[in-house]
């Protein structure tokens, strides 16, 4: 397939205020391999020099500004992209991380070799490499992620490739969610379209070592509320020991006790032991995914 016949892909970037990881973000874009892309850059309430920093881009690769005087979040920022992308498939990328220049090719080739194959699946994600400014390591390594084991853990990450119109069909992303916008978004995508594969070639780096906001910053009541608004849309029971133990990750969390007993009935002893010798706990006997 040469670029000229590939099919377009749109990549959107939702982005406040953090022009210095926003033009690497887009350099990695501008680099790609695969140039029949568009890139999609959202300014949500951007007030620094964003704006004339993308207004300014010359390349062959058609770069899109929208920009919002008011900041409506990030699933509304992406949802924004979304309506007006013109890309067959679409994909996204967080303005503080970046891709390697294969990724989009990759992703295209990979596609078309399991539709070929007549494999079904709904989505392709990727390994990612990590940097928390501590140390570098490798992130969701599954294979092949179902609809069933998404529900307790988010295996696929912040970002998949797929399908404009699955996307949408989906639902999009929802501006409710006060976090896991990406992963409450996956599970629509996978209930609807079937697995996701993992293309494992580690062609998305993820910044978390920078000083600006992001999900692990975020007040533990936020990161307990989507917990509960996520169980309460998607969960069963049986899915309640996985999602505790993701909220319980977020070292901002106070745990109940009886989220503590559900962790140690589940062989979490070290995550449940953690909480307790911080005085990460609240003394209740009701699940933190009630409300």
């Amino acid at each position: 397939m040469t670029t000229s016949t590939a099919p377009l892909v749109s990549i959107y970037i939702p982005t406040k205020n953090r022009q210095r990881l926003l033009e690497r973000a887009v350099c990695s874009l501008l680099g790609q391999t695969e140039r029949r892309i568009e890139v999609i850059v959202v300014s949500d309430g951007c007030t620094d020099g964003t704006c004339d920093y993308v207004r300014g881009i010359v390349s062959d690769i058609p770069v899109r500004l929208i920009h919002n005087e008011q900041s409506g979040g990030a699933c509304a920022a992406r949802n924004q992209a979304l309506a007006i992308a013109q890309g067959e498939f679409v994909t996204g990328l967080d303005d503080d991380d970046f891709f390697a220049p294969h990724r989009i090719a990759l992703f295209l080739e990979r596609w078309l070799q399991l539709e070929q194959d007549n494999v079904a699946f709904s989505c392709l994600f990727d390994t990612c490499i990590v940097d928390d400014g501590r140390k570098v390591f490798v992130n969701n390594p599954s294979a092949r992620v179902t609809a069933a084991e998404i529900r307790s853990a988010n295996l696929i990450g912040n970002q998949i490739f797929t399908r404009r119109d699955r996307l949408i069909e989906a639902g999009m992303y929802d501006p409710q969610m006060p976090a896991w916008q990406d992963w409450e978004t996956w599970v629509r995508v996978l209930d609807r379209f079937g697995p996701a594969i993992n293309v494992r070639a580690n062609t998305y780096f993820m910044d978390t070592s920078h000083e600006f906001d992001r999900i692990t910053m975020r007040s533990g009541d936020k990161i307990r509320n989507a917990a509960q608004l996520f169980y309460r849309k998607h969960c069963q029971p049986a899915d309640r020991h996985g999602l505790l133990l993701s909220m319980s990750g977020y070292a901002q969390v106070s745990i109940t006790l009886a989220d503590a007993v559900n962790l140690l009935m589940g062989g979490r002893f070290r995550e449940a032991g953690r909480k307790l010798l911080r005085g990460k706990t609240v003394m209740s006997l009701q699940s933190s995914l009630q409300s």
